[in-house]
C-alpha cells in the first residue's frame, strides 16, 4: 500500500514555441533545439498526513516511499526500501510539532546554485501565496549565502532545519511537483519567479554596478574554465566588456549585475543562472563545448524571460567525461565575430 495523499492543481498543461538562437556560426542550433521542452505537463500540490522526511527530501510513510518526488525514476537505485530501513536504524525520529503545515521544495540535488534556483526557487514561486503559514523544511547543512538571501524574497512561517543525523514526522506535509524535468525552464513560472524576487532586492541595489558589457570568469572555479582565457582578455577590453568574478560579490550585487547588463557572456556554467534577472532584449553569449546537444538549460532560460541567445561551439578537455567537468578552448576569431554580432 503506497502513501495517501490528495492532489490540488497549481499549473494546467502548456504548449510554447520558442525563439531560436541568434547563432554565432552554423554550429549546431539546429540540432539542440529540437532537445528542447517545448511541451509542459500539469503541475499538482501533493498534500500528505503523517509521513517522514529525510534529509535528502525523501518522503515515506512505514516503508513506502513516495517515488514520484524523486528527480528520476532510475534514482529509486539509491532510494529504495533499504534506504528506508537504513535511515530508521541509523538517524534519530524527530516527531514535529502537530499544529503546523511543514513545506517541503528541495530533494537531494538542491545544494548547488543552479539547481536551486531552476529547481527549488520554481517550487516556492508555486505556492508563495501560500508560504506565509507554513514552516519551510530545509537540510541543516544547506550554508550557502544564495539560499538564505533568496528565500528573503518569500515569507515562512519559520524554517525547521533537518539535522544529518535525524528525520522528522510531520502531521501534515506539502509538496509541489517538480514544475518540469530538473534544469528544464517553464517560462510562466520563471518570470513570476524573476519578478518576485526583483520585487525584493530592488530596493536594496547599490547603483554601482551598471556595467553595460559583462564577461563572467570561471578562473576562480575548480573545474570548467576557459583553458585560454588570457587570449580572449584583449578582445574583451576592446569591446567595453568587464571582466567579473561572481565569487568576489554578493548575491544582491550579482543580481543588480545582471539586472543591468545588456550582454552577457559566459563559459557554459551556474553563472549564467543569472540571466534570469537581465531585461528582456538582453543578449546572452553561451560558450559552449561543441557537440553538446544535451546541456540547453541556460538557453532557456534566456529564452524565457524574452533575451537574446548566442552560442559558440568550443573544442574542449572533459578529464571526467558526464560530469560537465570540461573546460574548453575558444577560437579568438570566432569568439570576436561573436562579439561583433551582439554590437550590432
Amino acid at each position: 500500500m503506497g502513501i495517501i495523499k490528495t492532489k490540488t492543481p497549481l499549473y494546467s498543461a502548456l504548449k510554447i514555441d520558442r525563439h531560436h538562437p541568434v547563432n554565432i556560426k552554423t554550429g549546431n542550433s539546429s540540432s539542440f533545439i529540437k532537445q528542447v521542452d517545448t511541451h509542459f505537463s500539469p503541475v499538482y500540490l501533493n498534500i500528505y498526513e503523517k509521513v517522514c522526511v529525510s534529509p535528502e527530501g525523501i518522503v515515506f510513510k512505514g516503508l513506502s516511499l513516495e517515488r514520484n518526488l524523486l528527480i528520476y525514476p532510475k534514482h529509486t537505485k539509491i532510494y529504495n526500501t533499504k534506504y528506508i530501513i537504513k535511515t530508521r536504524i541509523k538517524r534519530k525520529l524527530v516527531k514535529l510539532p502537530l499544529d503546523n503545515t511543514y513545506l517541503l521544495c528541495f530533494d537531494y540535488w538542491s545544494n548547488s546554485i543552479f539547481h536551486w534556483m531552476c529547481d527549488v526557487m520554481p517550487r516556492l514561486e508555486a505556492i508563495k501565496e501560500q508560504t506565509k503559514d507554513l514552516v519551510l523544511l530545509l537540510p541543516a547543512n544547506f550554508k550557502y549565502p544564495y539560499i538564505h538571501d533568496t528565500l528573503a524574497a518569500f515569507q515562512f512561517k519559520s524554517i525547521y532545519y533537518i539535522a544529518v543525523d535525524t528525520y522528522v514526522n510531520c502531521s501534515k506535509l506539502i509538496v509541489p511537483d517538480h514544475i518540469t524535468v530538473s534544469g528544464k525552464i517553464r517560462p510562466d513560472n520563471f518570470k513570476a519567479l524573476r519578478s518576485t524576487v526583483l520585487k525584493h532586492f530592488e530596493p536594496v541595489f547599490s547603483n554601482q554596478f551598471n556595467f553595460s558589457n559583462i564577461y563572467i570568469s570561471r578562473d576562480k572555479a575548480k573545474y570548467r574554465k576557459v583553458l585560454n582565457e588570457s587570449e580572449l582578455l584583449p578582445i574583451l577590453a576592446k569591446y567595453n566588456y568587464n571582466l567579473i568574478y561572481f565569487e568576489d560579490y554578493k548575491v544582491s550585487e550579482q543580481i543588480e549585475i545582471c539586472y543591468y547588463a545588456k550582454n552577457f557572456v559566459s563559459i557554459h556554467g551556474a553563472n549564467l543562472t543569472n540571466t534570469i534577472f537581465m531585461q528582456p532584449g538582453s543578449n546572452v553569449f553561451e560558450l559552449r563545448k561543441k557537440g553538446d546537444l544535451e546541456n540547453n538549460y541556460f538557453y532557456e532560460i534566456a529564452d524565457a524571460v524574452d533575451c537574446n541567445y548566442f552560442h559558440l561551439d568550443c573544442d574542449f578537455d572533459d578529464p571526467i567525461p558526464n560530469y560537465n567537468f570540461f573546460n574548453l578552448k575558444v577560437n579568438a576569431k570566432d569568439f570576436e565575430e561573436g562579439l561583433k554580432l551582439i554590437a550590432n
